[in-house]
């Protein structure tokens, strides 16, 4: 029996999503991308555990843990930040096929704008490329939601550490990039927490990643 995905290997693993068995090579390649995996599918909770595993001991060796403890103090204060900015960049990823370059330069401009917003100056600073500023435009939408607005509450969020939460994105992004030799490792990463997005960007029409 041939994988029903790629139509070439052997599938010997049974796939929930598909309701059927598909090769361990599409598994491993496409399940919280193109395939929209159960949280509790054992092949999708042991990849993600790895890979997990896996960059968490590459950036300690090289950033030490205060990395990832100062990313856990940001997140504790304002977890629904962090959900909403990876929702945003997995739905443009999923719609727009962005590469992490393309994330890096539009993480910069919103930085760039939040820093000259704190000068007193509202100027949001834009790229040549219309999609990245696009992305720009969303991340500071969900930032001044946070920072803005008073009905916010206790979830109100002050400039200073709507950049620390970008700068935080941004160094985590140029990691995968230095560590990885795929343009979209980090999307792809986002992507795999996100994987209830798969079949609404397919839905849609949108334009579907492989890694």
């Amino acid at each position: 029996m041939k994988c029903i995905l790629c139509e070439q290997r052997k599938a010997k693993r049974y796939c929930p999503a598909k309701r059927t068995y598909i090769c361990s090579v599409c598994c491993g390649e496409k399940r919280g991308v193109e395939i929209d995996c159960p949280l509790d599918c054992p092949y999708f909770v042991s990849g993600q555990s790895y890979q997990h595993t896996k960059v968490t001991r590459q950036r300690v060796k090289k950033e030490g843990v205060q990395s990832y403890i100062r990313r856990a103090e940001l997140y504790n204060r304002n977890p629904e930040i962090f959900a909403q900015i990876e929702t945003v960049l997995v739905d443009f990823f999923r719609r727009y096929n962005i590469k992490d370059e393309d994330l890096t330069t539009a993480l910069d401009l919103v930085i760039k704008t939040l820093d000259t917003e704190k000068k007193g100056i509202f100027y949001e600073h834009k790229a040549e490329s219309k999609i990245v500023n696009e992305l720009s435009g969303q991340l500071l939408a969900v930032i001044r939601g946070f920072k803005d607005r008073a009905e916010v509450g206790q979830g109100r969020i002050s400039i200073d550490y709507a950049i620390d939460v970008v700068q935080e994105f941004l160094k985590e992004v140029k990691f995968y990039r230095e560590i990885e030799t795929n343009p979209q490792t980090y999307l792809i990463h986002i992507s795999r927490y996100h994987p209830d997005k798969a079949v609404q960007s397919q839905s849609s029409g949108s334009l579907i990643i492989t890694p």
